[in-house]
């Protein structure tokens, strides 16, 4: 039987694998997010896939949009679920657009399932608290 992972180590993977798809989702790097989350369930209010399959067709259509822009991810938690090697962090993000100035344009909340031994993103859902004209 393996050991635990200590809570500490389980928020530094977390947080890593967080930044990594932030960072993906700046640069709008869709074959580097369909390997971090292609075996992944997404979920954004509008739209998400299930399966494998349908991973590039949403992340082209996610980032189809010519204008830069930037994430701020902030108050990460992780908690380790009841069973043993799943892990659930929460954590807020701020979306600015670069075009033609910085601004902020949607606020809104990222909860990410991970499961052990792989460190792999098992679910991902973004929602969107506000967003710029609309709330």
């Amino acid at each position: 039987m393996t050991a635990p992972t200590p809570a500490a180590t389980a928020r530094h993977l977390i947080a890593n694998l967080l930044h990594t798809y932030t960072d993906l989702a700046d640069r709008k790097d869709v074959p580097a997010a369909v390997a971090l989350l292609g075996r992944a369930r997404v979920r954004f209010p509008a739209d998400g896939y299930e399966e494998p399959a349908g991973a590039r067709a949403f992340f082209t259509r996610l980032w189809a949009s010519p204008v830069p822009h930037r994430h701020d991810v902030s108050n990460l938690v992780v908690l380790e679920q009841g069973r043993a090697g799943i892990w659930v962090a929460r954590a807020h993000y701020t979306r600015w657009l670069l075009d033609p100035v910085p601004r902020p344009h949607t606020l809104g909340e990222y909860e990410m399932v991970v499961r052990e031994p792989e460190w792999e993103v098992a679910a991902l859902t973004v929602t969107r608290t506000w967003t710029e004209g609309r709330g």
